[in-house]
């Protein structure tokens, strides 16, 4: 397969299903990057298993914030993908009362004006969130695991062996207002998540 350019793959992560895939592959299997933020973890009062941590957090923010509008060429992919790493990691390095080390401030490969830890939830809310869903069936984590991957309605009956696209987004929708539901009934979570 021809190398993909960064436009390409922002492209096909876009569009989602199966193109979605496989960008997110061709992403996750690029070495260079991977090595270097493994590296910097290494470094930084890591272990192998933090490296390979972070860089799949990284991924799941980088795609979000590709799929949300929120990713801006000004850089490479690569920086920006490392960029959220960092991030990730001081986030980790602060809760333990650590700081990153200076030979790690790359701003070269970082870019300027990328501030990936900025949109990102903390870890608590995910956490929480997190709780909340696995209070939902299996079918509605499910539904909403695809949807929030940017599944079409199609795709999303199609892999859970619903009637059609219609169906799957009745479902989708009844699965939202189960999630709601359970957040109202947790005010102390509400107040956090908002």
């Amino acid at each position: 397969m021809a190398k993909k350019t960064d436009a390409e793959l922002v492209h096909m992560i876009r569009t989602g299903g199966v193109d979605r895939e496989k960008a997110l592959k061709i992403i996750y299997t690029n070495l260079k990057i991977k090595e270097k933020l493994a590296s910097m973890i290494l470094y930084n009062n890591g272990n192998t298993q933090d490296g390979e941590d972070m860089y799949q957090e990284a991924i799941i923010v980088m795609d979000k914030n590709i799929r949300e509008g929120n990713f801006r060429t000004e850089g490479s992919l690569e920086s920006y993908l490392f960029s959220i790493g960092k991030y990730l990691w001081m986030n980790q390095l602060r809760k333990k009362k650590l700081t990153l080390k200076e030979k790690f401030y790359d701003h070269e490969l970082i870019g300027e004006g990328i501030e990936p830890d900025l949109l990102m939830m903390n870890d608590q809310r995910k956490s929480q969130l997190n709780e909340l869903l696995a209070k939902l069936g299996q079918r509605c984590q499910a539904i909403l695991a695809l949807w929030q991957l940017s599944y079409s309605m199609e795709e999303i009956a199609s892999r859970l062996g619903l009637h059609d696209a219609s169906t799957a987004r009745k479902a989708k929708y009844d699965c939202q207002q189960q999630l709601i539901k359970i957040v109202h009934q947790n005010p102390l979570i509400k107040s956090n998540l908002s």
